[in-house]
């Protein structure tokens, strides 16, 4: 539902000095983009230095409430300078403000956070330690349970998930990117070398995982990645579709492919084989 919007309403949920700056963005032209939403107006907005800031205006039963990407966190029921702007314009220009019902609005900022994609979540945690750097011990230790399951039943589960994923990765390599094009100077690529390189980028990430976590000195789980990683280069031995990477790919997986995994868990005290 569409609903009317003016000046005054704005500012009756903005403090003094954010309408003011408000005002000031708004006329030097940094409300640089703005549309209608689904729940109210959302747009871009710049600040001082020229940074844009993403901001959205929503109406909420009988009030306006913000969100925006830019250092100013407005608070609940309040609207920053960035907000004012945006709703301003939107109020100038006479862009159409559809409410939410205060009820629908509720269950909105409940289940939010259970739709983020990883990415997405990933920004609102840095967001919150930024806004509230007390929590950043708890994140951390959070952190380390993740990275670092002592529980053998744990380890065990992160070595199986690790070979499930460095199989199937491999598996699912396409063959249409194997290629032994003629390169100037370099002669035609050996087939054998053109699907090593298809499938050392895929382990590189593994490897690079068990190097940070020998680094923050998480052995237990070091070592499991590196099992799994080794599980999962046999498990793709033997017989192969002929559309397989694979297949071009020698024998002995693990012992091409694992060389490097192997090393860093040597180095570290822990051998694996």
């Amino acid at each position: 539902m569409a609903v009317a919007m003016d000046e005054e309403t704005v500012c009756a949920f903005a403090d003094d000095t954010e309408v003011t700056e408000g005002r000031i963005l708004l006329a030097d032209g940094a409300v640089i983009e703005a549309g209608s939403e689904s729940r109210g107006i959302g747009g871009l907005v710049r600040d001082g230095s020229g940074t844009a800031c993403g901001v959205r205006v929503q109406v909420v039963g009988r009030e306006l409430t913000a969100e925006c990407d830019g250092a100013c966190a407005p608070t609940s029921g309040r609207l920053c300078r960035h907000a004012v702007a945006l709703a301003l314009h939107a109020v100038e220009r006479r862009l159409p403000w559809r409410a939410t019902p205060a009820g629908d609005a509720r269950r909105v900022l409940g289940e939010a956070l259970n739709t983020l994609t990883a990415v997405e979540k990933a920004a609102v945690l840095d967001r919150l330690l930024d806004a509230r750097p007390e929590l950043r011990a708890e994140a951390d230790r959070l952190a380390v349970r993740v990275l670092n399951p002592r529980a053998r039943a744990e380890l065990s589960t992160l070595q199986e998930r690790t070979a499930v994923e460095v199989e199937h990765a491999l598996r699912a390599l396409e063959i249409d990117q194997l290629s032994t094009s003629y390169r100037p100077g370099f002669g035609y690529t050996d087939v054998h070398e053109a699907a090593s390189r298809l499938i050392q980028p895929v382990i590189e990430q593994y490897e690079a995982d068990v190097r940070r976590r020998l680094e923050l000195g998480m052995l237990d789980a070091a070592e499991a990645v590196a099992l799994g990683v080794l599980d999962g280069l046999d498990a793709c031995e033997g017989e192969y579709d002929g559309d397989e990477v694979l297949c071009y790919a020698r024998e002995d997986l693990a012992g091409t492919y694992g060389y490097t995994v192997r090393e860093l868990m040597h180095t570290a005290g822990r051998a694996v084989e």
